[in-house]
């Protein structure tokens, strides 16, 4: 039996189209290999960014309303629908589909842990609109980018733990305009490398986890989408022409660089002179891309690949995406074609679907067919989100939100032994302290002790409550109190203006001893003071 590698297609059609109605709002998945497609994920309409695969689940936000609709793979259906506080801008799944990220049109992050629905929400760390979220290949960290022109590194272990402080470990700051897209490679350590392209006309290699910039590629347009080589190659650009450009870390700025004798490398620079032995001893790679003296030089990524052109592609590039083995890409466009690219010859090999929509997202599913693959996998089960008030309000920057797990029955199985042993440290020791521990807790006088404890924590809990309703209420009566002030001060003062109108049309010498006479009562009143 061969690899079997899919792709997924997700369109979103135009607003005025219905957007999740129109016939052309679904997801698709396709056999890379054969060319056909295997299944169909109907009534989604997925914006950029916004669609997630995990080995047993796809999630795809919705363009036309502030849910995400979650798939059974196996199934191949809708299996439920997650409404939102609101509207999501990107999403991404960890590599086992344990937790989702998901960024927001308001530049707050958050996370679901799918296997238990606990839901937790940041502050508003990004300035502006979220437009990409992605994770590492160890799914410990994670990576947000912004219409803010910032990049977020987050730690998925502090995000997730309770009580913690929701902040990003630190900030990537280089951009000018805001962020299209980021990628993580499958280095880490030192070799952990992340793209970004920004709509300055630039893509940045970065090293996430110490926070370090390693190289900038200035493009000669506007990019509109991304794509990273599997084995960290190089990357993949998208721009509104139709074109497709390929950049090589081993082409920067025209030295190509290959292995020589003992390991050395041999450098051939512009002038096509070859110069032979390591002139950087102290870097620990190969690759020009690691050159710590030149990370601050941009480089013209014409000079470190070719551009991609086909005739009658036109349409710009809306979403990318490389196969497991790295020979093909798979990119769709606006006009909603998805087309096959030879990524050794540059040229477009084959269509391979037709949408009447514009294309939204491309994502390659994980090769099946390994050996490791024949193991059978328990079907993940995915619990809706539990929100807590401060989160349905949307409003507060608060949360920490519904940490309590499932609760866990645990059920003993067996004979226990009647005696103990001698080693305190045996297993027989164990398990006779354990029903020690069970004949205690099933005990009458433990029942009468625990029934007393809840009987004190409900009254002190009944007393909490009606404390709190009463401090309501007064608090709804003063606001009450003061509201019917405010009229009655208005009332009053527009009665004594048109009393004192009145008395000026009607006599006006009366109306000026009454002056006066006021006058001389705040006089008196001063004198008396």
């Amino acid at each position: 039996m061969g690899l079997t590698e899919l792709v997924a297609v997700a369109s979103n059609p135009p607003a005025s189209a219905g957007a999740s109605s129109s016939p052309e709002a679904y997801i698709s998945l396709h056999d890379i290999h054969s060319f056909s497609q295997s299944s169909v994920l109907k009534k989604s309409s997925c914006p950029p960014h916004c669609l997630a695969l995990s080995p047993s689940h796809v999630f795809a936000a919705q363009s036309d309303k502030s849910v995400l609709n979650v798939y059974n793979r196996s199934k191949g259906n809708l299996e439920t629908t997650v409404p939102l506080p609101e509207q999501l801008s990107a999403v991404a799944s960890s590599h086992n589909g344990g937790v989702v990220a998901m960024g927001t049109t308001s530049g707050r992050v958050n996370i679901w842990e799918t296997s238990s629905g606990r839901y937790t929400s940041t502050p508003l760390s990004h300035l502006q609109k979220i437009t990409t979220v992605t994770f590492d290949p160890t799914s410990t960290f994670l990576l947000t980018g912004s219409d803010d022109t910032n990049i977020l590194v987050w730690s998925i272990p502090h995000l997730t733990a309770p009580n913690s402080k929701k902040q990003p470990l630190r900030t990537l700051e280089y951009h000018q305009q805001p962020i299209i897209s980021i990628l993580c490679g499958q280095g880490s350590g030192p070799a952990a490398i992340a793209v970004s392209a920004s709509k300055d006309n630039s893509c940045i290699v970065w090293n996430y986890q110490d926070g370090t910039l390693l190289r900038t590629f200035s493009l000669f347009s506007t990019p509109t989408s991304l794509a990273l080589d599997p084995a960290d190659r190089g990357f993949y650009v998208g721009f509104g022409d139709g074109t497709i450009q390929q950049v090589e870390f081993a082409k920067v700025g025209n030295r190509t660089v290959d292995l020589g004798v003992n390991g050395s490398d041999t450098t051939s620079p512009p002038q096509d002179t070859t110069v032979t032995g390591n002139s950087d001893p102290d870097r620990s790679y190969d690759s020009p891309l690691y050159r710590s003296d030149e990370k601050h030089i941009p480089i013209a990524a014409s000079s470190s690949g070719g551009r991609w052109t086909a005739e009658g592609q036109e349409s710009s590039v809306t979403a990318m995406d490389v196969v497991f083995e790295g020979n093909y890409l798979v990119a769709g466009t606006e006009s909603g074609a998805v087309n096959v690219w030879d990524v050794a010859t540059g040229h477009l090999f084959r269509a391979l679907a037709s949408y009447k929509a514009p294309i939204s997202c491309v994502k390659i599913l994980p090769p099946i067919g390994f050996a490791e693959d024949a193991v059978s996998t328990v079907q993940q089960i995915v619990v809706p989100p539990r929100y807590h008030d401060a989160v349905k309000a949307s409003s507060h920057n608060s949360v920490d939100v519904d940490t309590a797990l499932p609760p866990m029955a645990l059920q003993f199985n067996g004979t226990l032994p009647s005696g103990i042993a001698a080693d305190p440290f045996s297993p027989a020791a164990d398990l006779a302290a354990i029903a020690k521990g069970i004949a205690y807790f099933n005990s009458p006088a433990f029942t009468a002790d625990t029934a007393q404890s809840n009987t004190v924590m409900m009254t002190e809990s009944i007393k909490n409550v009606e404390d709190a309703e009463k401090i309501t209420a007064l608090e709804k009566e003063l606001e009450a109190m003061k509201e019917r002030y405010k009229r009655l001060n208005e009332v009053h003062k527009q009665t004594w203006e048109e009393h004192t109108k009145w008395v000026m049309d009607v006599d006006k010498d009366k109306a000026e001893k009454m002056m006066s006479r006021k006058a001389e009562e705040g006089d008196e009143m001063q004198t008396g003071e």
